[in-house]
């Protein structure tokens, strides 16, 4: 997998990509950190607590958020720069980390990255950058090394493995509490932008998992759980590339060309001196 160093992983897909191929090699920035030294305003903030709490409190957060989306189509057109720290209430560096806007010829792609706002996300992200990946990294060499089982491959397979397994599943079920307590919302089903996210990663899933790998982090691709949110709507005109020039052209087109203008004249004039 082809990373920008440092990158940032900012989903379950992409958590479970860079799983599936142990992408150790690239410096990771988990979010955790960030938003340690940024707390987020309260409307985003969900604690850790028992897995049902915890989806509880996702829930309504992403309700919220979703609905924050669905109203964003007409705020988008009030500025002539958007501000997305302003509208969704972000600092700068959580605006970069939570939010992607794509303007298009003619439409707006607005993701928010809702997985980053759950703890048992953030810890497992964590536990893979600090922890899993260093423990990987020493495993393959160890094993490059010698074919005995040293004490670097027994600490991964015995140790470090397993609670990154562990942290996983917890994350999986919590996401798929929070997707039951949300089927019935209607600004997150108009918002809910899985299969746009999953799609992003489809490529990973073609390739062989890195070697060494528990099954559970292997997941298929079409199962996993992501609160990804997305929505698209009209770029305002004002802001579309080339719209002058699309108006003159389309405006050029629906006029008859001028042959048939003066041919129709002359035939007019004809009938005319008849009559």
């Amino acid at each position: 997998m082809e990373v920008a160093a440092p990158f940032a992983i900012t989903s379950t897909p992409a958590l479970a990509a860079a799983l599936r191929v142990a992408a150790c090699d690239a410096p990771h920035q988990p979010s955790a950190a960030l938003f340690r030294r940024e707390r987020l305003v309260p409307m985003y903030r969900i604690k850790r607590l028992a897995p049902a709490a915890e989806a509880a409190a996702a829930a309504h957060v992403l309700a919220e958020t979703a609905e924050r989306l669905r109203r964003l189509g007409p705020a988008y057109a009030e500025w002539r720069e958007f501000d997305a720290c302003a509208y969704f209430d972000l600092l700068p560096a959580q605006a970069h980390r939570l939010v992607r806007i794509s303007e298009r010829v003619s439409t707006v792609h607005v993701t928010f990255y809702a997985d980053l706002l759950l703890p048992s996300f953030r810890s497992a992200e964590r536990y893979w950058a600090e922890t899993f990946c260093p423990a990987y990294r020493r495993m393959t060499h160890s094993l490059a090394q010698s074919a005995e089982p040293l004490p670097a491959v027994l600490k991964f397979q015995d140790v470090v493995q397993p609670r990154m397994v562990k942290r996983w599943l917890a994350l999986q079920e919590i996401l798929e509490q929070t997707r039951r307590l949300l089927d019935e919302d209607a600004s997150f089903l108009a918002a809910n932008g899985s299969e746009d996210e999953r799609a992003r990663w489809r490529q990973i899933w073609r390739q062989r998992p890195a070697a060494g790998l528990d099954p559970r982090l292997q997941p298929a691709l079409p199962s996993l759980p992501t609160l990804t949110l997305s929505v698209d709507f009209p770029l305002p005109p004002y802001r579309q590339p080339g719209r002058l020039r699309r108006l003159r052209t389309n405006r050029t087109r629906r006029q008859p060309p001028l042959a048939h203008i003066e041919a129709a004249q002359s035939g007019a004039q004809q009938l005319y001196h008849r009559s």
